[in-house]
This record gives C-alpha cells, structure tokens and sequence, in this order.
C-alpha cells in the first residue's frame, strides 16, 4: 500500500509556481556554523497538503432548507456565502449574508437565489468538487455525447459570485438564469446595460432599519436576453460563459444600488481575470499560515476543511457570522443569531491555535455593540457591570433576550477575547476589549458571595445550563469562566499599565473562587456542574468539563488529582458525538491528556460519519460551532501553551509519526515540530511579539542544541526551559549534535507513514497492551442489549486479566457481558489502535488468535448449556471505515469470521485455535483497530471467555 503521505493530487499550475517563487534551499552546516538563513517551509507543506482534500458528490445534495448546516457546496468570502443545490437543469445558488438581519425578528434571512437551468441536460450525470485549496466548486454534467463543465467562485475581495460555463459536444444549449428573493419568489426587477438588477429586502414583514440589497447579474461570452428577473443564454460548444452576480446591502452602503449595479456593468474578461488572481492570492495567503500532517487522513481533511469553512464565513470589517455561517437558505433555526451559551464563541477558538487570528476581526463587534443593553439590563436586576442574554444580535438588537437564569452569558462571551489576547498579547486588542471586560468584571465583583468560613467567594443563583431552578450555587461553568476572565484583566491591565488599584482586587478573587465542585459518579470522582444544584446531567452537553475549555483552568501542569477527575469526567460524559459537547469536548480532553488513541478515533468519526461531503462537521443544534470539533480537538494534541509553558505532542498516540507547521501558542510564539519513531526531530519557536518563552523539554531527561537566528548558542538541559526572546527571533532546538542543516532538512520534508506490517501480543509484562479496557466502540458496532455481566459492572468487558486462563505465560484477554435477549444482542470492544500507523493487510496476512469459550463448567456466571461464549471474535476496523466480521473473510475452517458465525464452532473451556487469511479478503486495505466482538441475535444470559497469543504478519 502507497504511504499514506503521498499526496493523491497534482499540484496546481498556481501552487507550482508558488513553489518556486518560495525558493526552499537547503544550508549545510554543523553547531558552530554561522547564522544561516533559510526560507520559512510553512507555505509550500501547507499548500502543498491542502491540495489533497475536497469535497465530493455524485447526486445532488438532499439537506439544504431544514434551518441548519447543509449538505451543499459550499463557497464564501467571509461576508457573502453561496450554497449550491439541485442538479444543472434546476441548480440553485443560495446566496446568504452576514448582515441580513431581520429588524422585525432580529434574526438573519436568506437573501436571495440565483436558479441556473439548462433544460436539455436533464437526467444527466453529476459530478460536482467543493476545491478548497483554489475555494471554488466544479461541477460536470454529462447526457450522452454532451458535458457541461462549471467553475463557481466567490470572489475573496468583493462581494461578486461567479460562474463560468463552457459545453462541449455537437449540440447548442438553451440556460436560464433567474433571480429570486431569499424565499425562491420574484423581487422587483429592472435591466438596463446588459445588467439585471434585483431588489431584495430582509424579513417577511416590513419594518424600519430592515436592511435590503441588490442582486446585480450579467453575463460575459455572448449577449443574453433579459426579461422580467430572468436571463437567457445560448451555450454553444467550445465557448466560456460567465454569469456574475454581484450583491451588496443597505449596510454596505446607503448607495447599494447604483454600487452593486456598477460592479456588475463593469466587468470584462480582463478585470474579472484580475479578480480571480487576487481570489487566488487571498486564499494561498491564507492557507500559508499554517499545516498539519498525521497519519489519518480523515481528520487531516476535516482539519483543512474547516479552516475553508472558517474563511468563508468570517472577515474583518464585516458582519460576524451567525450560527449557521453565511450559508442561509431559508428560515434557520433559533433566528440564526450569537447564541452566548458556547456557540458563538465555539466558531472563533478555531482562529487562534491554527494561526488565523485575522478571521476574528468580527467577534467583538456586536458584544460591544451591546454594552449599553448590557448596562441598561444589570442596572434594571439591581446589579453593577453588564448583564447579557442568550441570544443577541447586531447593532445593539436581540432575538433571545432572556436569562434563562444564567449570569454567564457575558462571561462566556468574554473568553474569546481572553484567548486572543493571551495568543497574540497584541496592546492594541487589549486597549479595544479592556473597557468591556473590566464591565463583566465590575459585575462579578459585586455579584459573589464571599463565605467567612471557608475563605471563598461563592456564585449563587447562576444556573449552569438554561432554566435550571434556583438554588444553583458555584455552577462549575460559570468558575471556570469567572478564573478566565480575572487572570485576562490581570494580564492585560499589568502589561498596559492601567487599572493598579483593581488588580488585587482582581487576584484576590481569582485566587480565592470556590473550588471546582466535584462527586462520586460509577466509582470515579467527577465534575459536578455545581456545588448545590445541577449535579451530574446525561443530557449531551459537556458543561461538568467545561472549566477545563473554554474555562482553561485544569491542565498537564495541574495536580494529578485534579488531572485524573477531569478524565474521569470526560469518561463519564461520553459524549463524543451529541448535540451539544464537540465543540468544546475534544480541545478539554486533549488538555487534561485524554487517551490519545480514543481521541483519534473519535475525532475520525466526527471527520466521518459526523461530516458532509462540503466536509462541515454536523450536529443538530449547532452550525459553524463544529469548525472548532478538529481544529482545537487535534492542535491541542500536538501543541499546548494555555498554561504559559510550550509543549509539543503533548497528548500524541504512540508509534504515530506527525508533523505541523505555525501552530499559534499563547505569547505569540509561531511553533513548528515533527515527531517520526516516537522521537521529536525538532522544535522551531518564531517570537512574533518578543517576551519571555518558557518551554517544557520535548526530550526529557536529555540536552538539547539551541540556535537562534541561525547561530549555535550552545546546549540547553532541564525539564522546564525559559529564554529571553527579541521580536522576529527564530529558535530551532533539536536533540543533542544535531545540525542546523539537519534541522532544516527535517523542517523541509513532508512527514512520513509509520504504518507497521506486522503485530503480535501475548498480553504479558514487555509485551504491547491493550490501547483501551472495557471500552465500547460506539464507532465501529457498538454495543446493543449486552449489559454487566455481575456484580454492579456498568457493560461488557475485554481486560487484561492475570493468573486465570492464559494460553501461554500468565495473562490474556478476558471478554465478558450479560445478553438481555434483544433482537440484535451484541458488544464490539475496543482493545488496539493503530490510527497513528495503520497496519498494512498485505495478499499474505494472516491473523492468528487463540479463544477459551467458557461454559458453567469454568464460571458460575454462564448458564447450564448455553454456548454462547462461542459467539466472539477479533474483529477490526479499516482507516475506510469497513470492517473485518463484515468482508466474507473465514477462518481455517471456512467459517464466516463474523462473531455470530462463530457460534457454536468454537469448543467450550479449552483453548481453540483460529486463523484467518486477511489478504483473501481485506488486500490493501490498513487496519485502524483490532476489537473484540460478541455477537448473537436474541440470546439470553451470561457470556465469558479468554484470548490470547494474538498476530497479525
């Protein structure tokens, strides 16, 4: 099998010459060399692996006017957002804006359609690519001997959508464009200068301040006739049609009309080619100022994808994206507005560990826009400070304007502006959020308690999560957020000089909140979402862990019981893939050094079976808020800064070979690293702002070499390292005798496969352990009507167990569980994973395993007669998301492999020998997983046996 690094697509002519233009050179030299000067690799790696990903379809997408995330294609330029639906004889652009808010309802309205058909390609085949790399979608469509081959864009730099046409066959075409309001009906019209002007307001209803736009349309190739709001064209063979449509709002400009009718009247080929160039160039720029490469795929996808997303949706200088981006096809759920509770905030986290603080320039806005609300709504509930409701809106408006008896709405809003600062310590930033953050800060100053007793300031009537009834006291939550906000006004105020009577007032607090409550939950100290009040709630959000993220208060250099209670936590949730937990769940689990193996293969579901092909990550409830499901999840795995202390591969799978480029971290520090066999091959720190670094040794135990602006400063030693830094200061570090030619080298290559071609295990002391105990795969089967099989166990079982049954040496695999006699009894437990190299299924590969099916013979937990401990198997799962029980694959005995095909084949309470020829049916492809399975339809009762000795080669 190809490594899994080579990239599948030829690199485009644009990224080529970028290439070039870069100039990557190669220094050679050792420790005392010189300063040597070498070209930053960042942008040709991240060019260079983003064109690899894309979205694809082969039948039109079917999820597109349910008032959330859509199935569809997806384009955007930050203010402007195109959603593609329906095939080429009926295919409509959804055209969305960020601005278009309802001031009847205060929630964002579709602004228009733009419907494309040619009638005489219906029926015919579909093929259309979301290219991320180049941020435009292409689509063929062929009946017969005829194709027509599209190129839609949304211009970078303007609000201009655009596609071109081009047929090719023997035959003409007739195509009609028509121009709809944002509800598929006919707008007021007019055409003049080859130019069909279309007049759209948002809302239903007719209100003062509704902001209204224009549709300016034309087409370049060949004339076309205009009527009412449709133009016609003539697609003859061989030759490029454009259609354009430009689009600008009352809020772009109060001369939006006569501006967007301009735009539109004076494009040609020559100005529309300079528009794409710099479409190009926007997009390359952006993709430059980061990269990640791991071993899967699927997340490595995700990871780019959302990034496209995020830069389709977000700009400076323009309206904030609501909950569901700019892609709005119609009435969208919850008025599409800045839900406070996570999920405004969640979309903005994305921008900062993937260095693109730039899409974040329209976060505050409408917070501030809010603050004289927010004083006018304290002051009414007899408080000082600023109070925020749920859901606001822009300009000052609201479309959720109830507590819901939460306080922690402004805080919440608050934490972006805390991370950013912490990123980038940019003064500038500081002095424009201060004024609003030291109002959330005067408001819980006044509103804490403060206990004599204990000598803690305590949170009173503060729910945790909407609704809940008072009393609801220190919501875990609202501390977390509380500590946040304090140690960002500390920060800010001590570097800019400003606020000295405050600040400890400030540290007090910060150092004297309520501790993070906690309970008893399946035997494990856990969260508790408050200290009197909510306790544990399974109800799909992730708020018991939420002071970890975005609360940021438990890390790796937190004590280890407040480390092992945030885990256990995180367990105890499990939920990977509800509603509302994702976008925040994944970055607190990687924080506290969650199972990196679980992580993976988690974030590889979200990648999979939780995404659209546009490759937006989809959860009922939330839209754009899943941009940060891999982006934070997967960057706080290779990187961690947020306790002022640079870690790289952190919480990293073993045997897993990984490599990012300009990841931020707190301080302003540009962060590069590789790991290949398990060893860091290097650090590169570029000091953005100057400042203080401190770093935690990536090879502990061990001295490291130290250059600095290309000069060998000598050896560094210690756990924890601190350096003095100047602005522009580039670090490379990198083990002991290492040269900066070999730093460069390294810095230069593209990661590398560590996929393994062979495993084998007996379960003994030295030999590999299980990657996961007692753990369901919910992924790849799942558990159904298989419960503890005694003694208060919570599932089913597949642990190491030592001197009970071993085939060889003293330990093996103990499998168990209770079947409730349910149509479709089974349990898939996990036990290896190698999603950090894959092993390869060769012709030749062979699983070997022995089993001991128990009977009532051997346990008192299995009834009389029953044999279904016989109905277990091994069972994988494939980097494609197949599985082995499922391939047609058998064993020696020409029996199905299939844990259900297995009963009854197997003898009871002794050790059988079962082999399996992979390569028959499974050749090429690379195993992600090895499960455990049991499996059998309707059965009754306990089940319990043993494996050992297992090999794959």
């Amino acid at each position: 099998m190809p490594s899994i690094f080579r990239y599948r697509r030829r690199i485009s002519t644009l990224l080529a010459s970028a290439l070039v233009a870069i100039g990557l050179t190669a220094v050679q030299g050792g420790p005392s060399a010189a300063a040597q000067i070498v070209s930053d690799p960042t942008t040709p790696q991240a060019l260079r692996t983003v064109a690899q990903f894309q979205g694809e379809w082969n039948s039109p997408p079917t999820t597109l006017t349910n008032g959330g995330t859509v199935d569809a294609p997806l384009m955007g330029n930050g203010d402007v957002g195109v959603a593609v639906g329906g095939s080429i004889d009926d295919q409509t652009f959804y055209v969305g804006k960020n601005d278009f808010f309802s001031t009847a309802t205060n929630g964002i309205e579709p602004l228009g359609r733009i419907v494309l058909s040619v009638p005489g390609l219906a029926g015919s085949r579909y093929h259309v690519v979301q290219n991320i790399a180049q941020a435009q979608v292409e689509g063929t469509y062929t009946l017969g001997g005829e194709t027509l081959s599209s190129t839609s864009w949304v211009s970078a730099t303007e609000n201009l959508f655009v596609t071109t046409l081009r047929l090719s066959g023997s035959h003409s075409q007739t195509a009609t464009v028509t121009v709809q309001d944002g509800h598929g009906k006919t707008p007021t019209t007019s055409a003049k200068g080859g130019v069909l002007d279309a007049d759209v307001q948002a809302g239903t209803v007719s209100a003062p301040g509704n902001p209204q736009a224009r549709i300016a349309a034309t087409a370049l190739g060949r004339p076309a006739s205009l009527s009412g709001n449709r133009m016609r064209l003539t697609l003859e063979p061989g030759v490029t049609y454009t259609v354009a449509a430009a689009v600008n709002s009352s809020h772009d400009t109060s001369r939006y009309r006569s501006t967007t009718h301009s735009m539109a009247a004076s494009l040609t080929g020559g100005s529309l080619a300079k528009l794409h160039a710099a479409h190009e160039s926007w997009w390359r720029s952006y993709w430059s100022k980061s990269f990640v490469q791991i071993p899967d795929q699927a997340v490595e996808k995700s990871w780019y994808g959302s990034l496209y997303l995020l830069g389709s949706v977000s700009r400076t200088g323009k309206y904030a994206p609501g909950l569901w981006g700019n892609w709005i096809t119609g009435d969208m759920n919850w008025y599409g507005d800045y839900h406070a509770n996570y999920n405004y905030e969640a979309a903005f986290y994305s921008a900062m560990s993937t260095n693109h603080i730039a899409q974040m320039g329209s976060y505050d806005d409408p917070i501030l826009d809010w603050m004289p609300k927010g004083k006018a709504k304290a002051a009414a509930a007899g408080y000082k400070g600023v109070l925020y409701p749920v859901g606001i809106s822009p300009n000052g408006t609201s479309a959720a304007d109830d507590l819901y008896n939460q306080k922690s709405d402004a805080v919440n809003f608050a934490s972006d502006m805390v991370m950013k600062y912490e990123y980038t310590h940019s003064a500038s930033y500081a002095r424009k959020v201060l004024p609003y953050l030291e109002q959330v800060g005067l408001f819980w100053q006044n509103y804490l308690t403060w206990d004599a007793a204990t000598g803690t300031y305590n949170i009173e009537n503060d729910a945790p999560q909407e609704g809940g009834v008072y009393p609801q006291t220190n919501s875990i939550l609202s501390l977390g957020l509380v500590h946040l906000l304090f140690q960002g006004l500390i920060d800010m105020s001590g570097d800019l000089g400003v606020n000295h009577s405050l600040i400890p007032t400030w540290q007090h607090i910060d150092s004297h909140l309520a501790p993070l409550p906690t309970m008893t939950r399946n035997g494990q100290t856990v969260f508790r979402q408050t200290s009197e009040g909510s306790g544990w709630v399974s109800d799909g959000n992730d708020v018991a862990v939420q002071a970890v993220y975005p609360g940021l208060q438990v890390g790796l250099n937190s004590t280890a019981d407040l480390l092992q209670t945030a885990r256990n936590t995180v367990t105890q949730l499990n939920n990977w893939h509800s509603d509302n937990s994702p976008a925040t769940l994944y970055a607190a689990a990687a924080m506290v050094g969650y199972n990196p193996s679980t992580l993976m293969d988690e974030l590889h579901a979200e990648a999979t079976t939780h995404s659209y092909p546009n490759m937006a990550v989809h959860h009922y409830g939330g839209g754009v808020e899943n941009l940060n499901v891999t982006t934070s999840g997967l960057d706080e795995m290779l990187l961690q800064s947020f306790q002022n202390d640079i870690k790289v591969f952190p919480n990293w799978p073993a045997d897993s070979n990984a490599k990012f480029g300009d990841l931020l971290a707190y301080g302003n520090f540009l962060v590069s690293s590789s790991i290949r066999n398990n060893v860091v091959e290097y650090a590169r720190i570029t000091s953005q702002s100057g400042g203080n670094l401190t770093f935690t040794n990536p090879w502990p135990g061990k001295t490291m070499e130290y250059y600095a602006d290309g000069v060998h400063k000598g050896t560094l030693s210690g756990t924890t390292i601190k350096l003095h830094t100047t602005v522009g200061e580039t670090i490379d570090l990198a083990p002991a005798g290492t040269s900066l030619a070999t730093i460069h080298s390294e810095l230069a290559r593209p990661a590398t496969s560590s996929t393994t071609r062979s495993f084998s295990t007996g379960f003994e002391d030295g030999q590999t352990q299980p990657t996961w105990t007692n753990t369901v795969d919910a992924n790849g089967g799942g558990s159904y009507g298989v419960t503890g099989l005694c003694c208060g166990l919570s599932g089913p079982q597949a642990a190491v167990r030592t001197g009970e049954q071993a085939h060889t040496g003293n330990t093996s695999l103990m499998y168990s569980g209770y079947a409730n006699g349910g149509p479709y009894d089974n349990a898939y437990m996990r036990v290896y994973g190698f999603n950090g190299s894959p092993l390869t299924v060769r012709g030749d590969t062979t699983l070997s395993y022995w089993i001991f099916p128990q009977s009532d013979a051997t346990t008192p937990w299995v009834a009389a007669g029953s044999d279904d401990s016989t109905c277990a198997a091994i069972d994988m799962i494939f980097t494609d998301g197949s599985n082995l029980r499922d391939s047609g694959a058998t064993d020696q005995s020409r029996t199905g492999i299939h844990p259900a095909d297995q009963c009854g084949h197997l003898e009871l309470d002794t050790w059988n020998h079962v082999t399996v020829n992979l390569g028959t049916a499974t050749a090429g492809h690379a195993i992600s997983k090895i499960l455990l399975g049991y499996d059998r339809a309707g059965a009754t009762g306990g089940y319990r046996g043993y494996i050992d000795d297992v090999s794959i080669g």
